[in-house]
């Protein structure tokens, strides 16, 4: 069966095609909030590219957050549409954060935290934690300031991930000695993932809504 996986990121839509575990493709678009208006049409291009339609794409995994409030929801309310238009689609709503923890590779019991720029001089912060073999998010959800950041981060010494778009504000805001890694999310790992395919467009991870890639 047909997998498809879209994961909105900062500046970027990515879209991943599986069947069964085998990737077909992976490709990005460069796309903001203000452009989601275009998630259909690049969906559907890419597909034709590969000789297929929405109609042979029976599940599909949204990368959930944290991110744009805007970019986040019409991802969820697009698939919510084509679902309500062919009753074979479900489709289920995942943090993306995991597929960037997924590439930090945790050991069983490991807790990582993956970051974000939450704008306003602040820094977002997602637990994750390897359970069972399964990466989980752990419910931290952390907005920190500089100088909280920098505390949080000195007495807890996981291991940190982010997206390279956001390197620099991080990086002012963690200073020189709090290390993290930049890296590009695994949509194997979003596919993967255990669980039901629901048609719950609402499982959103904004963490505060005034986030915009």
């Amino acid at each position: 069966m047909l997998h498809g996986v879209l994961d909105p990121q900062p500046g970027r839509l990515a879209f991943a095609l599986f069947n069964g575990r085998e990737k077909m493709f992976q490709v990005y678009e460069e796309m903001h909030p203000r452009d989601a208006s275009m998630v259909p049409q690049f969906v559907a291009g890419q597909l034709a590219d590969h000789g297929l339609q929405l109609k042979d794409v029976h599940r599909w995994t949204f990368g959930a957050g944290p991110g744009s409030f805007t970019f986040l929801r019409v991802v969820a309310a697009l698939g919510a549409g084509w679902a309500v238009g062919d009753s074979q689609i479900r489709f289920r709503c995942i943090p993306g954060a995991l597929g960037l923890a997924a590439m930090l590779d945790p050991a069983e019991g490991e807790k990582v935290g993956v970051l974000y720029d939450g704008r306003n001089k602040e820094l977002l912060c997602f637990g994750v934690e390897k359970v069972d073999g399964i990466l989980r998010p752990t419910g931290e959800e952390l907005i920190l300031n500089a100088a909280a950041a920098q505390e949080f981060f000195a007495s807890d010494r996981r291991r940190l991930c982010a997206f390279a778009a956001d390197e620099a504000v991080l990086t002012k805001l963690l200073g020189d000695t709090i290390r993290f890694r930049t890296v590009g999310p695994d949509l194997s790992a979003l596919a993967q993932q255990p669980g039901d395919f629901d048609n719950d467009a609402d499982k959103m991870c904004y963490i505060r809504p005034a986030v915009n890639a």
